[in-house]
């Protein structure tokens, strides 16, 4: 016997019609009639008099009606307060600074259209913290700007990112042609910190070139770049995902490529852990990002 031929039965008692049952569980008639088909077959008794409007019980029907109608209805309320805590639980979301600022406003928006009960956690986080915290339970998902993610985890491509280098309007290094290492090296550099991903690519590229650049200014401040760049302090390199098309009204922007190779950025979790149901429903609005389309300088 099974708990859905017993829900069947029961709503079929209350309603007093098969097909009203079946419209009730979201069911076709006939798979309603063949629950109630099989309940008898199991249980060796007629449960319902047919042929007649409404349906009547049998005299083994109102027992089993008196004893089952408890059990049908305290299992449908678990069920419903189970559902519920799964659809209102937080979902936390742990992510690079500059990912959670530039990137994630739209899938955010749109998830609390969908679902405005759900609570979001976004805590900004470098690459270690963010695997660290999907490995021990603390974040439901990860956001990485690489796909290199060690095993033990899975990896789902969002998207493309892309470094830029960024410069004064007119500056001489935008008349080199394509830029070379050698060729940032020559000025002064506004940088962000060892704690980021593009920091640490470039740092390993000039090494492995036995070059250095001239670091003037540090900071973990995107915005702090931009206005120090356009302010004539200095060069610097970032994401691409970090501009908008108002930076290039005072920044030149020009393509890394051929020095920084382009890098997936997804969605990090832990493999064999399954995702709560809000959980997926966030990874779905994020499948959706669309990156903008970045205006470069000829």
């Amino acid at each position: 016997m099974e708990f859905r031929e017993l829900r069947t039965f029961c709503i079929v008692a209350k309603l007093g019609s098969i097909s009203a049952a079946a419209r009730s569980l979201n069911l076709g008639q006939p798979a309603a009639t063949k629950h109630l088909k099989k309940l008898e077959e199991e249980l060796g008794v007629q449960l319902l008099f047919r042929g007649r409007r409404p349906i009547k019980l049998t005299t083994a029907g109102s027992a089993l009606l008196e004893m089952a109608s408890p059990l049908v209805e305290g299992i449908g309320a678990l069920e419903s307060f189970t559902y519920d805590l799964e659809h209102i639980r937080p979902v936390t979301i742990a992510a690079p600074s500059q990912l959670i600022a530039q990137v994630l406003h739209e899938p955010v928006t749109t998830f609390r259209q969908k679902y405005p009960k759900n609570l979001l956690r976004l805590w900004s986080r470098g690459e270690t913290d963010i695997l660290r915290m999907v490995a021990e339970g603390d974040a439901d998902l990860g956001i990485l700007p690489t796909g290199d993610v060690p095993i033990g985890y899975n990896f789902s491509p969002l998207f493309t990112l892309e470094r830029v280098l960024i410069a004064p309007k007119g500056h001489p290094v935008g008349q080199q042609g394509d830029p070379t290492f050698s060729g940032l090296a020559r000025w002064p550099m506004v940088m962000l910190s060892t704690l980021s991903r593009t920091r640490r690519l470039l740092d390993d590229a000039f090494e492995k070139r036995g070059l250095r650049y001239d670091l003037v200014v540090e900071t973990d401040s995107i915005e702090a770049i931009k206005q120090y760049v356009a302010g004539g302090t200095g060069i610097s390199v970032l994401p691409d995902i970090t501009l908008s098309a108002g930076d290039a009204a005072e920044l030149d922007i020009y393509p890394l490529t051929n020095l920084l190779i382009p890098e997936q950025v997804g969605v990090v979790t832990l493999k064999g852990k399954p995702l709560s149901g809000t959980a997926q429903n966030f990874m779905d609005e994020l499948a959706t990002i669309i990156k903008p389309t970045l205006k470069l300088s000829a």
